[in-house]
């Protein structure tokens, strides 16, 4: 089954850190009519520089027939940035995250962003003592560079933003949360993320990336598809295996088995949107993020029965490095 969404999936790990320390939120939020992708993530850094809070955006918007790609960074002051803990409220200026929505009062030269969105029916993920996270066993390990977890794979959205006097309307729409926390991105990875199939209930989310661990590295990933109340989980930690990986032509594909389990994935990376990403907790690294993308998704057990697959659209991309 899947498991409920807790508060304490959600709530602020930092507590105490003040250097060479991020933390982030990632909000993503399609419209019913997919015409419109809303991604909002707040976060703080700590550095001997420029230490700072923020709320990055990055937003598809498709209006009278003409689709835009927008982005900006709002940097605040460390002393804007506030937070509760049960329950969680993170407060960043004049705007508020929780589990259950969001309050936006964003405002630049460039971009204005305003308005609320309610959560609903959050879908969390299969937590035990051996795996309290998406990140498994390895959650309990202190040397860690990046932490991730996911917060909701799905969840169904009330409200609307005003965009620069524009209403987008999210109604019934789709949203997505995770978070990482750390010092640093790892140097190369691929992450993919969609919950528009033609399955409402489904929602895929991957990541693969060089870990450094113990003065070596080694590639880790972690894969998790829920759909129709079930959820497959294929991670370095539960003796998942990759098969096969590809990555050419703005495509990247790969194969991974768990016991009799397949899972295929091939995606297709749409043009990309600038954000900021933290290396030893300052946000000096650029990385792109498509939300346009697709994801050709199949689950499959080794005598043939198909138990999953769809093509998945509006689906967030981002590949890092990975060639090098």
């Amino acid at each position: 089954m899947i498991f409920k969404h807790t508060e304490e999936q959600i709530k602020y790990q930092g507590t105490n850190k003040k250097r060479n320390y991020f933390e982030g939120w990632y909000f993503k939020h399609v419209s019913a009519d997919l015409k419109n992708i809303v991604c909002v993530i707040p976060g703080i850094s700590f550095d001997r520089t420029d230490s700072h809070s923020f709320i990055q955006v990055l937003i598809k918007r498709d209006y009278d027939g003409k689709p835009g790609l927008m982005t900006e960074y709002y940097k605040y002051s460390v002393d804007d940035f506030s937070y509760t803990v049960n329950p969680f409220c993170l407060a960043i200026g004049n705007n508020k995250f929780k589990s259950d929505g969001i309050e936006l009062d964003l405002n630049s030269e460039n971009l204005t962003l305003k308005g609320s969105i309610e959560y609903s029916g959050l879908t969390g993920i299969k937590r035990s003592f051996i795996s309290p996270n998406a990140m498994g066993c390895f959650a309990y390990l202190p040397i860690m560079e990046c932490y991730h977890d996911i917060i909701s794979m799905n969840h169904k959205l009330t409200g609307s933003l005003l965009l620069n006097n524009e209403v987008i309307e999210l109604d019934s729409g789709s949203g997505y949360m995770e978070k990482d926390w750390g010092s640093s991105f790892p140097k190369k990875y691929v992450w993919l993320q969609c919950n528009n199939f033609e399955n409402k209930d489904a929602s895929i989310m991957c990541s693969i990336a060089h870990i450094p661990f113990l003065g070596t590295s080694f590639q880790g990933f972690i894969c998790n598809i829920s759909f129709n109340n079930q959820e497959y989980r294929f991670a370095s930690y539960n003796l998942s295996k990759i098969l096969e990986f590809n990555y050419k032509n703005n495509m990247v594909s790969f194969n991974i088995s768990k016991g009799d389990i397949l899972l295929n994935v091939k995606a297709y990376i749409s043009e990309g949107g600038m954000l900021k990403a933290p290396k030893n907790g300052k946000m000096d690294v650029v990385i792109k993020e498509g939300l346009t993308g697709s994801a050709d998704v199949s689950l499959s057990k080794v005598s043939g029965e198909i138990l999953f697959k769809s093509r998945g659209n509006h689906c967030a991309i981002e590949i890092f490095n990975i060639n090098n």
